[in-house]
Order: C-alpha cells, then structure tokens, then sequence
C-alpha cells in the first residue's frame, strides 16, 4: 500500500473534520452574537471536531469516501460530510427573521472564506516554488496522485492546500442545496411562500439522503466545476 496513498487519506480526513467543525462553529457563533448564547453555553463555538462530530456524516460516511482508493484503487469520490447542527432557539434572536438567515449562511459562508484563503496561499506556494510545486498542485486537482510520474515534488504542501480548498467548496456547495435540513432548505424555507414552504419542509426526514444521492451522482461536483477552473487559472498562473 502506497504511503503517499496513506498520506492522501489521514490529511483529507483531519482537513474535513476542521472544515465541519468551523462550519458549525460558524452557526453557533452567529446565534451567540445575534442574541442567542444557547449554543455557545454547550461548547459549540469551537474547533474542537469532538464538539460538532456526527457518527455517520461526520465519520462514518467522510472515512468511506476518503479510504475509497484504498479498497478499490483508481476510484474516487468525492469528500464531504456535516456535523450535529447547533441548537438555536430562534425566539431568543433579536431579530429573529434576519438574524435566522444570517445563522443558516454562515456556516456555508465559512467554507466559502476557508475556500477562497486556501485558493490564495496556493497561487502564492506556486509562485514561490516553481514548477514542480505547480505540477502537484494541478495532480492534486486532477486526482493524479500517485501515478509514479515525479510530478509530486513538493507534495504535501500543495496537496494540502489544494484539498483544502476544493473540499470547502464542495461542502459549500452541499450545504447551499434548497433541502431541509441542509443549510439552503433551511433559508429556502424562511424565503418561500408559505404554501410552497410546507411543500418543500415534507422533505426534511429524506433531505440528507437525497443531498447525499446528488453528491455522489455527481450533480453537486458540476456546481462546483467554476471552483475547479478558477483554482486551475490561479496553479497555472
């Protein structure tokens, strides 16, 4: 078994559960500010993975993706999760329509910001360590990771970075699908009229699993595409 392939596991494992924990970290600390300190009470501003971990989305599913190559090597999938959402008593927000929405975004808008931060400090890496550097980060994007080319010079720098930086993404983008109890039904449902509301709230019991299916069916990873290209421009660059 390649130890780059070990590399490559345990690195997109611990950048998933960071990614998770600042995601619902990010709820829980927009509630605190808006006038709801229940979340914070219960330890829920934190990174600390254990305070935000869910048995299947958190480490049951995220290991079954990331060791995927390890069973069945070639294959990919790709990399996301969520965490237990935090509690949030919407009657304590001081403005509870506004301050509810605010509180729905913010965990995807923390991985947008983790995203677009890694995506910085990769065109800086590149640009510092040349070519090499760049030929890894762009293997990376491409899932060429260890195909025995010599193009992983700099490797773990740069696959760490670019992971980070797609797997924001693509959590971003999973949490924003218009399904209860994802963070997008959720503003959906705040937004909709009333009528169509109630509609869309029939498939909360079933919403992680279909956002799951879309996942994996590769529906989500085409809205993340424009991501990809601009991460490629900026290794290229």
């Amino acid at each position: 078994m390649s130890t780059t392939l070990i590399f490559t596991v345990v690195i997109q494992m611990l950048l998933l559960l960071l990614s998770i924990s600042a995601h619902e970290a990010a709820h829980a600390w927009v509630a605190d500010r808006c006038g709801d300190s229940t979340s914070r009470l219960l330890g829920r501003v934190s990174l600390n993975p254990l305070r935000h971990l869910d048995p299947f989305g958190s480490v049951m599913l995220p290991l079954l993706l990331v060791g995927l190559p390890l069973l069945a090597p070639g294959t990919q999938m790709p990399v996301f999760g969520w965490g237990r959402p935090p509690v949030v008593l919407v009657k304590n927000l001081r403005r509870p329509y506004w301050n509810a929405l605010m509180v729905s975004a913010a965990g995807p808008a923390v991985n947008l910001l983790l995203a677009g931060l890694a995506t910085v400090a990769v065109g800086i890496a590149a640009a510092v360590a040349g070519g090499d550097a760049r030929k890894a980060a762009l293997a990376t994007l491409l899932g060429q990771i260890d195909d025995g080319s010599g193009r992983l010079a700099g490797f773990p720098v740069m696959f760490t970075l670019v992971r980070l930086a797609t797997i924001n993404a693509f959590l971003a983008a999973f949490h924003l699908l218009p399904l209860p109890p994802l963070d997008g039904g959720q503003i959906a449902l705040q937004m909709l009229p009333a009528d169509w509301a109630e509609k869309l709230a029939v498939l909360r019991p079933y919403g992680l699993m279909i956002g799951m299916a879309l996942a994996m069916l590769w529906v989500v990873p085409l809205l993340v595409l424009p991501f990809h290209i601009i991460l490629l421009l900026v290794i290229n660059a």
